[in-house]
């Protein structure tokens, strides 16, 4: 919904303010920022391994993430949640398709925020952005989707299927280097 209503092209309409569904979007990406942290807390606690530029940064910020413990939003919560999203380079965001977590910095995102913009551009996660984390469990599932990507490629025809294989390469190679380069949380601690 962030990434439809983005304030960019939004914010005039029905309205000239940024209020009403922008302000719902606000919390419920501040809950969401929350649960993400207290995944990468749970993880950690796991004993899983953190890899990628933003790991050590995202760890700290995991720690520190507010807690909500319970789903009442009272309506003083709007800026209490518009306050965290504010704080660039802490909040973290689960990005399931492409098995990463953004630890969201503006200046180093790589998928065209905007300057004022207090989430990343989810569709357009790139390869080598400085906001990048992946855990043992990304990794796990980076091979499940190259598995998957083979076993299509096999039914495939040939041109689909070389492609498939390409991408289903890509996504080992990934989780190989997060295999190579991760850490636990002592040592990026």
């Amino acid at each position: 919904m962030r990434t439809v209503l983005d304030a960019r092209t939004a914010s005039g309409y029905g309205a000239r303010m940024r209020r009403g569904i922008h302000d719902v979007l606000d919390v419920e990406t501040a809950l969401a920022a929350a649960d993400t942290a207290a995944r990468l807390r749970d993880r950690a606690a796991a004993s899983e391994k953190f890899s990628g530029p933003a790991a050590r940064r995202a760890l700290t910020a995991a720690v520190n993430a507010p807690r909500f413990p319970g789903r009442i939003v009272p309506r003083t919560f709007v800026k209490k949640a518009t306050a965290y999203l504010a704080q660039d380079g802490i909040v973290l965001f689960d990005n399931p398709n492409a098995l990463l977590i953004c630890a969201f910095k503006r200046d180093q995102a790589l998928c065209g925020p905007s300057p004022d913009a207090t989430a990343p551009n989810q569709y357009d996660c790139q390869p080598g952005c400085g906001n990048a984390v992946r855990t043992d469990t990304h990794a796990r599932l980076l091979r499940e989707r190259a598995d998957s990507l083979d076993h299509k490629a096999a039914h495939a025809p040939n041109p689909v299927g070389k492609r498939l294989k390409a991408n289903a390469d890509r996504l080992r190679t990934i989780a190989d280097t997060h295999g190579a380069t991760a850490r636990t949380a002592e040592e990026l601690t």
